[in-house]
């Protein structure tokens, strides 16, 4: 399980804790596009998915999103690891919280 007790804003989707950290290639079945969203302050998503869904040769993608605003992402990252995905999603946090 991939502890994500980091996290500062407010959990609303979470299947990323399902996953465990070892090799993502054994695990390819709960990689897919929807895996995290948290809120933060009313005004911003982290949102966290697999792409393409189900295929080894994806990556995950960070996205920021302020004020629903999907188009136009505030930040948009790639991570091909766990290891590299939790210090995006770090990084992404970070991005939130100086953007208030």
């Amino acid at each position: 399980m991939i502890d994500l007790t980091f996290i500062t804003g407010k959990i609303t989707y979470d299947e990323l804790s399902a996953l465990r950290n070892i090799d993502l290639s054994n695990q390819i079945d709960f990689l897919k596009e929807d895996m995290l969203q948290v809120e933060y302050h009313d005004t911003h998503l982290l949102d966290v998915g697999w792409y393409p869904s189900f295929d080894i040769n994806g990556s995950f993608q960070i996205r920021v999103i302020k004020n629903y605003d999907w188009d136009i992402p505030l930040a948009l990252s790639k991570a091909g690891t766990i290891r590299l995905l939790i210090e995006e999603i770090i990084a992404a946090q970070n991005l939130i919280n100086k953007d208030e």
